[in-house]
C-alpha cells in the first residue's frame, strides 16, 4: 500500500478501523459507530416531537418512516459495487452512519425552527 492509498484509507474509515485487525473488526467498529449516530438521531427526533402539534408530530412520524426506507435503500445503493466481497457490509454501514448523521442534523435544525 503507497502513502497515498494509505491516506485516502484513513480518511474514508477513519484511523480507528485502520488499525483493526480484520474485516469483522472494522464491521464491529463501523456498528458502533453507526449505534451511536443512531442514539444521537433518536434523541433529538424525541426532541422535536415535544415541541410540535398533533399534526406535527403525525407528519414527522410519516416522514421519519419514509427516511428509513430511503436510508435503507441507498446504503443498499452505495454498497452495490462491492456485493458479495468482504467490503460490502462496511460499506453499508458507513453508508448508514453518514446518513443518519445527516438526518440527525435535519431534524435539529427542525426542532430549531418548531420550538
Amino acid at each position: 500500500m503507497n502513502l497515498k492509498s494509505l491516506f485516502v484509507f484513513f480518511v474514508i474509515l477513519g484511523p480507528v478501523t485502520a488499525f483493526a485487525q480484520s474485516t469483522v473488526e472494522m464491521k464491529e467498529q463501523a456498528a458502533t459507530r453507526l449505534e451511536k449516530s443512531d442514539k444521537a438521531m433518536n434523541v433529538a427526533y424525541q426532541q422535536l416531537i415535544k415541541v410540535l402539534d398533533e399534526e406535527g408530530v403525525k407528519r414527522l412520524k410519516e416522514t421519519q418512516r419514509a427516511w428509513i426506507v430511503y436510508r435503507d435503500a441507498q446504503a443498499s445503493f452505495d454498497c452495490h459495487q462491492l456485493a458479495g466481497g468482504t467490503m460490502e457490509g462496511l460499506e453499508q454501514l458507513g453508508s448508514l452512519d453518514l446518513l443518519t448523521k445527516e438526518r440527525t442534523k435535519r431534524l435539529k435544525e427542525d426542532f430549531e425552527r418548531f420550538k
